[in-house]
């Protein structure tokens, strides 16, 4: 999305493509309406097709999408398409309030974490340059067994990170959002998660263990 810190955002890798080899994939869920589920795709490198026309490669990926998925709901394009043309098709001015929110969420889940997890210790995090997601890594199995125990016992949800990569991959780390919550619900979900951290580590956190942790910038 855009930098937390109010800094100027990075450019794309289309745009520095001079020689049309990337292919830019986007979505309009986080910046329009989650519920539209509606993407798009530049794709302006030129192809051959078997009777010898070029055409743009996007034309051969939209063929592909209307076979797989019989095409995206003209309801949901058009309220996507409204919402483009009503700010002069850039988001950047729309997304002021929710763009605010993300960042003093996000800022407030970074600190709340630091003053419950000592510096140095076992449990580091990301600190993203934007949106709403954290990453923290912990010293013990993270699986969906995990999840169910902290949903039941501890009254907290988040999501384990294997479920972003390959079967079967173990990944100790869990991902964290804020997106639409209130700071006293982040400083509760996290005494939650502090607690089951607590609970699971060999040992629990000693009592030396508070302050500020260690943490890796994504």
């Amino acid at each position: 999305l855009f930098p937390a810190d109010g800094t100027a955002r990075r450019p794309t890798l289309k745009a520095l493509d001079t020689a049309r080899r990337v292919v830019y994939l986007g979505s309009f869920a986080k910046t329009v309406l989650p519920g539209a589920r509606v993407g798009y795709v530049v794709a302006d490198q030129r192809v051959g097709e078997a009777d010898g026309a070029v055409v743009p490669f996007a034309d051969h990926l939209a063929k592909i999408k209307s076979m797989v998925t019989v095409n995206t709901s003209p309801i949901s394009q058009a309220v996507i398409g409204g919402a483009l043309l009503a700010h002069d098709c850039s988001l950047v001015a729309a997304n002021t309030r929710e763009r605010a929110a993300y960042a003093r969420n996000l800022r407030h889940l970074v600190d709340g974490l630091a003053r419950r997890f000592p510096a140095g210790g076992p449990v580091t995090w990301t600190v993203p340059a934007g949106g709403f997601f954290v990453v923290v890594s912990v010293p013990f199995a993270v699986d969906d067994a995990l999840l169910h125990r902290s949903a039941r016992e501890y009254g907290v949800l988040w999501t384990p990170m294997a479920h972003f990569y390959d079967a079967g991959t173990p990944v100790n780390a869990l991902r964290l959002s804020v997106s639409a919550v209130t700071p006293e619900s982040i400083d509760l979900g996290l005494d939650r998660l502090a607690a089951l951290v607590t609970d699971t580590m060999p040992g629990g956190l000693t009592p030396e263990c508070q302050g500020s942790a260690t943490v890796r910038v994504s």
